[in-house]
């Protein structure tokens, strides 16, 4: 088996090589971000839309400047070629870096960057069921509206859920009871002729594939919406950079009730037609 390369702060090093820091704050911590990309041809697509999310992050979570991404996304290219993958994902995982023990922000600190690659992984073409979570996203909460390494919530998502309730992706509501996201992917359902999206203000993340669908149909509606909703729904779709856009066949919701969604509709059709156009 071929041995994979990482790059780590300008480097590139065999991953089985490569030492981290025991007082990195991204390990003892969770202090730190992450953006998960997906790899067509050896090129990372939207790099640019994942890394202004990475800065306006580290930004608002007060870490140190991290450029303009330029160095990381050369890498990136590099790694693909090094590691012979063509499709598959990218993943940047950024740490505050190595710090005193305790939860004070030290300063002044040294960011640690780290780059990956991964095959795409075997398609099973499994059915999409989602079924409600007992996990809540918190508003407000930085792990909420940011890609933080403290990923605990959405990890431990598809084991906590409802009394009864059965999938294999989770569905996350908001801690006022609002529809929030799937455990990896932005939420959308389709009513007659509009597609409907939770807002920001329910501690959804801001992906980049809904930014995208946000900006190209007219008929997206946002807002903050309960459960009933998608009793009414023709059609619910998860997006995420990896995915694209994935057809929910079944909701479970725990009362003893599946809503159970047609995987082909107009609507639908139009928006996996222009996802699998760029």
């Amino acid at each position: 088996m071929a041995k994979e390369i990482v790059w780590i702060n300008g480097t590139f090093r065999e991953a089985g090589k490569t030492a981290w820091p025991l007082s990195d704050r991204g390990l003892s911590l969770g202090d730190g971000l992450f953006e998960t990309i997906c790899l067509r041809n050896g090129s990372p697509e939207f790099f640019a839309a994942h890394w202004q999310r990475l800065i306006n992050s580290s930004i608002e979570l007060l870490f140190d400047d991290i450029g303009n991404g330029e160095a990381a996304l050369s890498a990136l290219h590099e790694l693909a070629i090094r590691n012979k993958i063509k499709n598959g994902s990218a993943r940047i995982l950024l740490s505050r870096g190595v710090g005193p023990r305790g939860i004070n922000i030290p300063n002044p600190t040294q960011a640690n960057l780290l780059l990956r690659v991964f095959p795409e992984p075997a398609d099973t073409n499994q059915p999409l069921h989602l079924a409600l979570s007992t996990i809540r996203r918190v508003q407000g909460n930085p792990s909420s509206v940011h890609k933080t390494l403290s990923h605990i919530d959405m990890v431990m998502s598809r084991r906590f859920l409802v009394s009864g309730a059965k999938g294999n992706e989770s569905l996350l509501l908001d801690n006022e009871g609002h529809l929030s996201c799937a455990g990896t992917a932005n939420l959308f359902w389709i009513t007659g002729d509009n597609i409907y999206t939770p807002s920001i203000s329910c501690a959804v993340l801001a992906g980049i594939t809904r930014a995208r669908l946000l900006e190209k149909f007219g008929n997206i509606k946002t807002g903050e919406y309960f459960q009933d909703s998608l009793r009414k729904a023709d059609a619910v779709f998860i997006t995420n950079a990896l995915i694209g856009v994935k057809a929910v066949k079944q909701v479970d919701l725990g009362d003893n009730k599946v809503l159970t969604f047609a995987r082909s509709n107009s609507q639908l059709k139009k928006v996996i037609d222009f996802i699998a156009s760029v």
